[in-house]
């Protein structure tokens, strides 16, 4: 079941969805399938799904606005004139990456008691899994649009 949906995100990553206009709303749309997906594996209750929810889609706004702030630390720090001023923006920078660092120990903080020991596992195992995916399909695009393997021929049952 997992590598089902594993390969359905890659589907997707791949450009099933290069039809909506925006960024934002690929990513909200892409940000919605996998916490649905994440749900249905994990067999979460409506209450724990809510709860999922609002924690996956509060850390993914909390990795954006520190990413934002990372970018922008990093175009001051070129636009900077001075050494003191430069300095003084490294130290934003330093702390956005310090907090962004922080944010998977409150993911597993804010999942464990939610999810329990047996589904955190499983939840990092389905995490993990998808992420080396991604990664290998960004380093290897050429292998993604090669030949697709073709089903085995379908069998013939007969009933007597």
């Amino acid at each position: 079941m997992r590598g089902i949906f594993l390969s359905f995100i890659l589907i997707v990553l791949s450009g099933t969805f290069s039809f909506v206009a925006s960024a934002a709303e690929k990513r909200n749309q892409l940000e919605e399938l996998l916490i649905w997906k994440m749900s249905d594996e994990l067999k979460l209750s409506p209450v724990e799904e809510k709860k999922f929810t609002d924690i996956v889609q509060g850390l993914n706004k909390k990795k954006s606005e520190l990413n934002q702030s990372l970018q922008a630390s990093i175009e001051k720090m070129s636009k900077a004139d001075t050494a003191k001023a430069k300095e003084e923006e490294l130290g934003h920078y330093r702390k956005a990456l310090q907090n962004y660092g922080r944010l998977s120990e409150e993911e597993f903080d804010k999942l464990k008691p939610l999810l329990g020991a047996q589904r955190m596992v499983q939840y990092l195992q389905i995490k993990q899994d998808l992420t080396n995916r991604i990664k290998t399909m960004l380093a290897n695009p050429e292998t993604q649009k090669g030949p697709k393997p073709s089903l085995p021929q379908p069998k013939l049952i007969e009933e007597k």
